[in-house]
């Protein structure tokens, strides 16, 4: 009815669209409006004021019952008419979307955040200079992530698989571009049990927002004295950012700058007894992907949130993790691995063995597998966790065997348990208190959906 390129886009890929971005008081423009779904979005989020194209006549009509249409074809649209405004969100035509963007791009203000939809295929084959121009464009000044086929059950679906390009135009406007950072504000996340004081966290950001406008400010002095030159010279002054001697483009700096401040985020926090060995590769993989999560004190304090609200659940996969390792390898087990009596297929017995767990050092002493000693330490955070003791006053295995120079073959008593390692590999563990094995198993019960025991505490 409208061309064979309208697919008006669902709200639920506006919102992953504008992820991490607020229109609140903003003055945005749709250069590829069609019927309006996403400046209905933006105006339902609080847009002070929406701009619009739309080519299609039948369209334009619509749209001007919601917005200020401003042009019909984006391409006859130039900078001084969108000098105001702090954003482009569109959905532009598939099969052109690199002509789109990349005129964003020109005319856009300094300081413009650019959000788009493109066919993924767009970002994938650069067969064209345009493509090309648009590829080294999101390498400087943003980034790219792919969305899968989300128009699969879109009101006209597609097969098509979409990516969204975010880009930031530098100088200027510093309102808009860091405009989620609560610089001068608390955060409206309760302030009760951070993890990280909030004014170290301000501080934090800080400084990462002043590092970037210093290094847009040299920039501009390479600018500025090219100006005052230019009259009586051909020469050009420039100033950039080298590492290693290699020029660092702006982009490249924030997301390193990011990255590192993430990192610092995570060591600074008391995440001893709330860290395993799955939030550690989380973490590590969202330290990896961080140039898509601005980092800004709302996300911030977002990502603390994250970590305590999950601690219940990620305990549950702790416990469980440890269960089925030990379980598979019970006597007669179908897992054709090695097993023992002392293990069960349906529950945790008081003494259980561990396979991998110890090792011989250089010097003959007892020493503890280092992937062991996690899953171990994971154990007893899961024990912790739901005995309601601090892992802060618990030795970690591998120390406590190094600290105290176990020998093979003996019992020791550490934390929760009685333990012995043998130099084949293996470790035997005894709980110490038959109550908390009987808790173990039915949290195990409980996670897996059947009763194993029904706990009742010694003398009770």
């Amino acid at each position: 009815m409208f061309g064979i390129e309208f697919y008006p886009t669902p709200s639920n890929v506006i919102e992953t669209m504008l992820e991490g971005f607020s229109t609140s008081g903003k003055i945005l423009l749709e250069p590829s409006a069609g019927k309006g779904n996403i400046v209905d979005f933006l105006k339902l989020n609080q847009a002070s004021d929406i701009l619009a194209c739309e080519s299609h006549p039948d369209l334009r009509k619509i749209l001007a019952t919601k917005c200020n249409v401003i042009a019909d074809d984006f391409f006859d649209l130039t900078s001084e008419k969108i000098s105001h405004i702090d954003a482009i969100i569109m959905n532009p035509p598939f099969s052109c979307a690199d002509k789109h963007i990349l005129h964003a791009w020109k005319i856009a203000p300094a300081g413009c955040t650019i959000i788009s939809l493109c066919n993924s295929e767009t970002l994938n084959n650069r067969h064209s200079r345009g493509r090309d121009e648009l590829d080294k464009t999101i390498e400087a000044n943003g980034h790219a992530n792919s969305l899968g086929n989300c128009f699969s059950t879109a009101e006209r679906s597609s097969d098509v698989f979409v990516s969204v390009v975010r880009l930031n135009k530098p100088g200027g406007g510093y309102d808009t571009e860091f405009s989620d950072f609560f610089l001068d504000e608390d955060p409206p996340e309760t302030q009760a049990n951070a993890l990280m004081p909030f004014n170290e966290v301000r501080n934090l950001v800080n400084r990462y927002v002043s590092a970037i406008k210093l290094f847009d400010q040299q920039i501009e002095l390479g600018i500025q004295m090219n100006n005052l030159t230019s009259t009586f010279t051909s020469s050009h002054i420039s100033f950039c950012c080298t590492e290693e001697g290699k020029p660092k483009l702006r982009n490249d700096y924030k997301k390193d700058l990011q990255k590192n401040a993430w990192s610092y985020i995570f060591n600074k926090m008391d995440l001893r007894r709330h860290t395993t060995q799955g939030l550690k590769a989380d973490i590590n993989r969202f330290v990896e992907q961080q140039q898509n999560i601005p980092f800004t004190m709302r996300n911030i304090y977002h990502m603390l949130d994250i970590v305590i609200g999950t601690t219940g659940s990620r305990m549950d996969k702790a416990l469980l993790e440890v269960f089925e390792k030990l379980t598979q390898h019970y006597d007669e087990n179908r897992f054709g691995v090695e097993g023992w009596k002392t293990n069960s297929h349906y529950l945790l017995n008081e003494k259980f063995i561990m396979p991998w767990v110890t090792e011989i050092t250089y010097r003959g002493h007892m020493g503890v597998r280092y992937g062991s000693a996690e899953t171990v330490d994971d154990f007893v955070k899961a024990l912790c966790y739901i005995t309601g003791m601090n892992y802060d006053n618990c030795t970690p295995l591998s120390r406590f065997v190094s600290d105290l120079k176990c020998d093979f073959g003996v019992w020791y008593s550490w934390g929760f348990f009685e333990i012995k390692g043998f130099k084949k590999g293996t470790m035997h563990f005894k709980f110490q208190n038959q109550d908390l094995w009987a808790l173990f198993n039915q949290n195990i019960g409980r996670i897996k959906g059947f009763p194993l025991y029904e706990y009742k505490k010694t003398g009770s």
